[in-house]
């Protein structure tokens, strides 16, 4: 029995039942009590029946709060559900893809929450008619719900266009085990600037944030050729790309020129400020938390979109021109 079938019974607009189990005013005692008995003859009465809540409940579901970058968003949108009078529950899925569908399924299952928002999904997002899902920075073919991502992949291209306007061909990547399709796109904009790409110089660590930048370096420095550029997955690989260069008694950006990802916080603070790809993260959150509430709000506002948002190439002081 859905929604549809019990309003035609009831002899009233799909609309009428949906605000009667939200517990809107609007619906008359008489016609509440009626749509409701109608829905525990018919066995849907806990389906769809919601107490009122003083606040919506928003679950994110997040792979992490290790990082910075997770952090920063998990705290943006919880700063901006609480500006919207909601508040929000936490889970952490690892980047385990079955971990992450267990904890959909158990929130839509138990209705203990009024909307959920999964953060860099890696399970395929099911839509769901009941609990309104938005996806933040998520593969695009894994979600079927509405997605806001960043779009970095033109950004890449112009920040290896960058590195070659200034002189730099051998050019290399430091990634780590959850950001292969970062190497994809380092890849195609290397491909896009006519640059060749040593295979030498692609690094996919174990370690990750300033361990993989360190781990990668040291390797470079035990070869014959090595890069003049280093373009790294995310700011805290720079980081510590920059470390270990500082170790051997070289320097950025004399020895080394690096480019990192995500402008975090301390990227422009150290001592030779970073060169980043800004991803406007704030308000991508913004825009994901005004999506859901609108949706949760609003049952027929139905229409599932896919938003990209352009990222930022920030020029600072570890790129150097080359002969």
């Amino acid at each position: 029995m859905n929604l549809e079938k019990l309003a035609q019974l009831a002899g009233v607009s799909l609309g009428t039942v949906s605000k009667a189990f939200s517990g809107s005013h609007e619906i008359g005692e008489q016609t509440r009590n009626r749509i409701f008995e109608l829905a525990k003859e018919h066995n849907c009465f806990e389906k769809y029946y919601k107490a009122k809540r003083e606040k919506k409940v928003i679950a994110v579901i997040c792979p992490e709060l290790e990082s910075s970058y997770y952090c920063s968003i998990v705290s943006r949108i919880e700063s901006e559900l609480n500006r919207q009078g909601a508040m929000m529950f936490l889970a952490l899925s690892g980047f385990n893809a079955k971990k992450e569908a267990e904890i959909v399924s158990y929130l839509i299952s138990s209705k203990s929450a009024d909307g959920i928002l999964i953060v860099a999904a890696s399970s395929r997002v099911r839509f769901n008619k009941d609990v309104p899902i938005v996806a933040v920075n998520t593969k695009r073919d894994l979600s079927e719900v509405d997605c806001i991502n960043v779009a970095f992949k033109d950004t890449i291209i112009e920040a290896i266009k960058y590195l070659k306007d200034c002189g730099h061909k051998k050019i290399a990547y430091i990634g780590e085990m959850h950001t292969k399709a970062k190497l994809n796109m380092f890849l195609n904009a290397m491909q896009h600037n006519d640059l060749d790409v040593n295979p030498k110089w692609l690094f996919t660590e174990k370690a990750r944030f300033e361990e993989a930048g360190k781990a990668a370096t040291e390797k470079i420095f035990a070869m014959e050729n090595q890069p003049t550029a280093i373009f790294c997955a995310y700011d805290n690989v720079a980081l510590g790309a920059i470390e270990a260069i500082k170790k051997h008694g070289k320097s950025v950006p004399d020895d080394f020129s690096i480019i990192g990802i995500d402008d975090i916080p301390i990227a422009s603070h150290v001592n030779v400020s970073l060169t980043t790809i800004k991803s406007n993260n704030n308000t991508i959150c913004d825009m994901a938390v005004e999506l859901l509430l609108k949706k949760i709000e609003s049952k027929f506002f139905s229409l599932r979109q896919k938003i990209s948002l352009r990222t930022e190439l920030v020029k600072r002081n570890s790129v150097k021109k080359i002969n």
